[in-house]
């Protein structure tokens, strides 16, 4: 893909041919909020006013392949470039209408902060409901009452928009959000938001809380009580090797195996990472309940049962501030140490059968122990034999 300021370049490039047809392109939404409030944004959203979709797909046919990803020219790009571009949509129809006006078209969005459009020539920023105001004043403000709850999923991003700006949401907003019915939104949709939170979020707690303010945690996320200590997973996130999977087990770490279950059931189907949270949180439950003088065969079982015993250790930390670091040292100097092979017993003489297999369950202990390769040859051989009699 092409880099920002590539992306920067075609956007004004298509903005001069569409104003050579008499048109007008806008930088809109996430990309204009972020700049006036000073954020790094890689995503670039570009609407387009003044011509026909016929002739927009005429003008973006020059400058490479054109990718429609929405129905009726909803949303184009070109390959190769990571540039959203849409049109705008009539207030009373929701059809596709390029004539509709600037100040109709930023009023179908969620909030004011996303309502600006910034001329991609020119510079000039229109702000036709107080978004620049509303951003120095780190306020989530709805843009009208008749038109948020177009999409319920804005109850959603209100609360990721809090966690992830640190932005607190209007009175009035929440309570339009409070009133919303949320229940029939796409599972996918719910969860790429949660996402977002948990990926991004300096502050996720933020986002559990905001919903929980609006009487909408309950909704999609009722496993969810304690929700704060996922502020503290965010902070050693990026050191996990599967950064959703980290955070949904810190943020499962006091519900029961089938309280998990129902809550990553009901927004994803996703089996490895279903896997990976109930593997990681159930054992680090397990680790905060065992006792501090605990043998260390335990523990280092333990760990051995996890997705990811460093993972774990970045778990146990957040929850009892024990990373159990000795233990995870002497957990991978144990497994970086010679261990028997199933070919090794087979080339003993012993016959392949339901004996190996129970031999080299017995073998993984004896490594736990840090027991050498040949005792643990001799070890295998001697059960093998015991199991025959």
């Amino acid at each position: 893909m092409k880099s920002s300021a590539q992306n920067l370049i075609i956007s004004e490039r298509i903005a001069k041919a569409v104003n050579e047809s008499g048109g007008r392109v806008f930088y809109v939404g996430g990309y204009v909020r972020d700049k006036i409030s000073g954020r790094n944004s890689k995503d670039i959203d570009i609407e387009i006013h003044g011509v026909t979709p016929e002739k927009l797909r005429e003008i973006l046919c020059a400058f490479g392949e054109v990718q429609s990803m929405g129905a009726s020219f909803s949303i184009m790009g070109l390959k190769h470039y990571s540039v959203d571009i849409s049109m705008p949509r009539s207030l009373s129809t929701g059809e596709i209408d390029p004539f509709t006006g600037f100040a109709n078209a930023a009023k179908r969005r969620d909030f004011t902060m996303n309502a600006l459009m910034e001329d991609v020539l020119t510079g000039e920023i229109l702000d036709f409901y107080g978004g620049i105001d509303d951003i120095n004043r780190r306020i989530i403000r709805h843009v009208d009452d008749s038109t948020f709850l177009l999409d319920p999923l804005r109850v959603i991003r209100a609360a990721r928009f809090s966690a992830g700006l640190g932005f607190d949401v209007d009175d009035d907003t929440r309570r339009i959000c409070s009133s919303a019915d949320i229940s029939k939104i796409a599972p996918e949709r719910v969860f790429s938001e949660l996402e977002n939170v948990i990926i991004k979020s300096e502050s996720p707690s933020r986002f559990f809380a905001e919903l929980e303010r609006m009487n909408q945690l309950s909704v999609w996320f009722p496993e969810v009580r304690e929700y704060d200590i996922i502020d503290m997973a965010a902070n050693v996130r990026e050191k996990s090797s599967y950064i959703t999977g980290f955070m949904l087990a810190s943020l499962c770490h006091d519900m029961r195996e089938d309280d998990i279950t129902r809550f990553l059931s009901r927004l994803t189907n996703d089996i490895r990472l279903t896997k990976y949270v109930l593997n990681m949180a159930g054992l680090s439950q397990k680790l905060s309940r065992m006792p501090e003088d605990s043998p260390v065969l335990s523990l280092l079982e333990v760990f051995d049962d996890a997705e990811c015993p460093d993972d774990l250790a970045l778990l146990s930390e957040i929850f009892t501030g024990n990373p159990h670091s000795d233990i995870l040292t002497l957990y991978h100097e144990r497994m970086s140490l010679p261990s028997v092979r199933g070919a090794d017993i087979l080339r003993e003489g012993a016959s392949p059968g339901p004996a190996v297999g129970e031999a080299m369950r017995h073998i993984h202990t004896l490594r736990l122990q840090g027991v050498p390769k040949a005792e643990q040859l001799r070890e295998a051989m001697r059960y093998i034999a015991e199991a025959k009699q």
